[in-house]
């Protein structure tokens, strides 16, 4: 048997056992009278219908697609629902204490969406749904608070954890890793195997650049905050990984793969995949004004090309990860806050221009000469060439 069949057994029993949970709570609350017993009933069918297609043999390929684009769109949700409600029913109900649940609950909630990864979305192959597929999955599995109230939480730690999205950040990884093994892209990053045209210094020269607008932020570092020091790290650690697996990692292989007859499909995906990575930031517009929140996306769209290079030719997604989550680190500590503040000057554009032209200057460059190279040779191992995705279990 090979991983993925053992994805679909475990799949299989989630999505039944979830199934059975579901139908006896809305029992439960259709005799008690209480009307989220409509609720779960749209939950119990859908589940059904996705249990039902999964053991039926020789299903037609249109009912298949229905059930693959309704599974995709309703289960993640069903699922994060499911799992708040057993947390909370555990804590309350068997009066077993909060902290221990909570904490077994989090290490499930890191593989919970691991064998929908493969099973609903391994059925996925047009690029443009595989691309609607992982950022939808994105808004859905960073912060797991649909049925888990705060007060249960008797731990502020935990709390913190799951309400900054860095529990949320662990599982998206392991989903995103997950479905890009299903779709035989790639891994999260290439096995080291440097060949005579990469270029070391170029290397100490990403970092060398890197370190300008890190050292930055470390030296606007007054004093470190006395009381969001933990909550601050785990937005910063959210931002390194979940942001990192799924602009440079996720979406760039899978518009690799979409446009891998198309001659400049290299920059094309970097710059889609940068310009995204910037627009993304308009959610801040709930916090923050809007010339910061503009300011704000022009700096992250010069990040995200800058990071995107560095992963490509490299081909390793820790280290944009370790860079994006010092980064982000150092501003929030530096600041307080995860939100730009104050009054935008001078100075601060001058920043932007800065940014702009070495940032930009430096991705520009890569894009000729022996460095485009090794970074085309680099996009052919992450659109599966020369990848092993398959492993078996021999009895």
């Amino acid at each position: 048997m090979t991983g993925r069949d053992y994805l679909k057994i475990w799949y299989r029993v989630q999505i039944g056992a979830t199934l059975i949970i579901l139908m006896m709570m809305m029992i439960r609350n259709f005799e008690l009278g209480r009307n989220i017993w409509l609720q779960l009933l749209w939950m119990v069918i859908i589940l059904g219908i996705g249990l039902s297609e999964e053991l039926w043999e020789n299903v037609p390929p249109i009912i298949s697609r229905v059930n693959c684009w309704l599974q995709g769109l309703a289960q993640p949700i069903i699922l994060t629902f499911a799992w708040g409600v057993i947390t909370r029913e555990i804590i309350t109900v068997l009066h077993m204490p909060s902290r221990g649940v909570v904490s077994i609950m989090i290490l499930y909630y890191f593989v919970m969406y691991a064998p929908f990864a493969s099973v609903i979305g391994g059925q996925m192959e047009l690029s443009i749904e595989r691309f609607i597929f992982v950022i939808w999955m994105f808004q859905i599995v960073i912060v797991p608070f649909t049925s888990l109230p705060f007060d249960l939480i008797d731990n502020q730690k935990l709390s913190t954890l799951l309400a900054t999205g860095a529990v949320g950040a662990v599982a998206y990884f392991i989903f995103a890793t997950t479905v890009m093994r299903a779709w035989h892209l790639s891994w999260p990053g290439l096995k080291p195997n440097w060949s005579g045209d990469f270029n070391w210094w170029i290397l100490l020269l990403m970092i060398a650049i890197f370190v300008v607008p890190l050292g930055s932020n470390m030296m606007a570092i007054n004093h470190l905050p006395k009381g969001g020091f933990f909550k601050l790290t785990c937005q910063a650690f959210e931002a390194g990984l979940a942001e990192e697996s799924l602009f440079r990692f996720a979406m760039l292989g899978v518009l690799f793969y979409a446009w891998r007859n198309v001659k400049q499909r290299l920059l094309l995906a970097l710059l889609t995949s940068s310009i995204l990575f910037g627009f993304a930031h308009l959610i801040n517009l709930g916090g923050q004004r809007a010339d910061l929140t503009f300011y704000q996306i022009g700096v992250a769209f010069l990040l995200g090309l800058f990071l995107a290079v560095v992963y490509v030719y490299t081909g390793q997604l820790w280290l944009t990860m370790l860079m994006h989550f010092s980064l982000d680190w150092f501003s929030f500590l530096a600041t307080g806050t995860t939100k730009l503040t104050g009054d935008l000057v001078p100075g601060d554009w001058w920043a932007l221009l800065i940014l702009f032209v070495i940032f930009g200057g430096f991705s520009v460059w890569m894009m000729f000469g022996t460095r485009r190279k090794v970074m085309e040779r680099h996009v052919k191992r992450l659109t599966g060439e020369h990848q092993h995705f398959g492993y078996s279990i021999q009895y």
